[in-house]
């Protein structure tokens, strides 16, 4: 049975590919042009995921559509109308897929949604079952509830059947967010304001278990056109989360025993009441019905997942601090080369303000742990553009002296700056933009917003630029894990003659632009 599996680069899609290979079914994974294959299974290619996307080549000869590509959060340009950006890919172009997969004789049509579909929060003792009365009001699972409805009805129209899965909070191996929040926070040893809400309940599901009902549900009879909610199938407290977080980082759980209703008081106070009822509400639901339709049982239980996922974290954190030299290295040469470049830097500055009346090009970066901060470099193109990645830019735009410094990196002198202030280091993965949205995506799921951004790098010397985002990421997380003493020096050699073109402006105009961006 041939599955084809969306997303299939993302935390959930990625794991349940894997989890598929073990399995007599073939998985196909289908992922954007622009990355890079890394799994060991056959790939398709779409070049978006939109309304209009054309599905027709990635949907050849398949027997069931594993659909967990989707969009969660929005950028700051859409955050005005969040609703719209989320529907357009988590509700339209997911009936444009299911349309075309019936259309292409799909049997099943397996549908990865969310329990915000039944709503935020659960009344106590009241868990949340497949039923849903109303609509819910927040914008995610507002588009994943009318991606459900209408799926329903293409599926009535056809002979293609439905599997509509809504798990809760997934965790696991290489989690982002609140998870990973709280088990940095707990590893440090901040005393989190969270040991007194006890008597919540929340119900969690790990990749393992979600992955394993997923497999569960694809050729099983009993789960056409159902829907199923997925938890591991035991409830836990924030308290007794924060408990097994410790206990898998090897800790003491320092989290202070303050009363719920002194964290509400205190969150009404500053006009935070939806974070405090996060914290302290509880969401459970009832898989009841998904144990007794699939006769299924989750393989893992919350403490024994919880732990594992923390675990797998200090590993993962042991492994980044094994390049402690790094930071050391990154002050003696910052602070050398400032003091030897000095007459370099001010005779520098002194032309730029003859070429364009302002030498110096200051603009925010995405660093270290998504954290916004100033880089700095000399100007090498005019003033009168805007701010694009430099694949984006216009050769024209480049002025006389700005082709000079960029041919001889001079540009990137003045990021000794943030070298020595702590904000990037001599090597590591180029700072993007924070309107590089897919970029942004593609290296949070690589984890490489856990280490500082750098002035030069393996993709750079390798002549990749942030037009393949996925490229660019998985990149940069080959450089992260196998960084060595001799290939920090070899990346720094090799940029200071010349070597590599990283994020070229092209030759063509496509948009004009001032990005700054190599």
């Amino acid at each position: 049975m041939k599955i084809l599996v969306t997303g299939a680069n993302g935390f959930i899609g990625e794991a349940l590919v894997s989890s598929l290979l073990s399995t007599p079914h073939k998985p196909i994974a289908c992922v954007r042009k622009s990355v890079k294959p890394t799994l060991d299974c056959e790939y398709r290619f779409i070049d978006n995921l939109d309304s209009t996307t054309n599905w027709h080549e990635a949907l050849k000869d398949i027997d069931v559509v594993i659909h967990c590509a989707a969009k969660a959060s929005v950028t700051k340009e859409e955050a005005n109308n969040p609703a719209s950006s989320l529907k357009e890919v988590n509700t339209l172009a997911t009936l444009n897929l299911a349309k075309q997969a019936a259309d292409a004789g799909v049997k099943r049509f397996v549908f990865l949604s969310s329990i915000k579909v039944n709503g935020e929060f659960s009344l106590p003792n009241q868990p949340f079952t497949p039923i849903v009365t109303q609509p819910p009001t927040d914008p995610y699972g507002l588009s994943k509830y009318e991606a459900e409805t209408e799926l329903k009805k293409i599926a009535q129209d056809s002979a293609m059947d439905y599997v509509i899965v809504r798990p809760t909070l997934v965790y696991g191996n290489k989690v982002k967010g609140n998870f990973r929040s709280l088990m940095k926070w707990a590893y440090k040893g901040i005393p989190l304001p969270l040991g007194g809400i006890k008597n919540n309940l929340r119900s969690l599901v790990s990749i393992e278990n979600l992955t394993d009902f997923i497999i569960s549900s694809i050729d099983n009879p009993n789960a056409k056109n159902n829907v199923f909610l997925v938890s591991d199938g035991t409830d836990i407290s924030t308290a007794n989360l924060l408990n097994n977080i410790a206990a898998g980082l090897g800790v003491k759980n320092r989290a202070l025993p303050i009363p719920p209703l002194l964290i509400k008081a205190g969150a009404r106070l500053m006009g935070k009441e939806h974070i405090a009822q996060r914290l302290c509400g509880s969401l459970q639901v009832d898989i009841s019905k998904t144990e007794n339709t699939l006769n299924w049982q989750p393989k893992i239980s919350t403490q024994e997942a919880v732990q594992k996922t923390a675990q797998y974290y200090v590993s993962n954190l042991s492994n980044s601090k094994r390049n402690s030299w790094q930071r050391p290295l990154d002050m003696a040469f910052s602070a050398a080369g400032l003091v030897a470049a000095s007459p370099l830097l001010i005779g520098t500055t002194i032309i730029g303000y003859f070429d364009t009346g302002s030498p110096l090009f200051i603009q925010e970066r995405v660093g270290k742990d998504k954290k916004p901060f100033k880089l700095v470099k000399f100007r090498t193109m005019t003033l009168d553009t805007a701010s694009v990645a430099s694949h984006l830019a216009d050769n024209s735009s480049i002025t006389k002296l700005g082709r000079i410094l960029r041919k001889t990196k001079l540009d990137e002198l003045p990021q000794l700056i943030n070298v020595l202030k702590g904000e990037m280091s001599l090597v590591g993965p180029r700072p993007n933009l924070y309107n590089q949205q897919e970029l942004i995506e593609a290296r949070d799921n690589q984890g490489v917003y856990d280490v500082l951004p750098g002035i030069t790098g393996l993709a750079q010397l390798s002549g990749i630029d942030m037009s393949t985002p996925e490229l660019l990421a998985k990149t940069d997380k080959e450089m992260i894990d196998n960084l060595t003493l001799h290939k920090y020096f070899s990346y720094i050699i090799r940029t200071a003659l010349g070597k590599g073109s990283g994020d070229a402006v092209k030759t063509t105009p496509e948009i004009a632009g001032n990005p700054e961006q190599s």
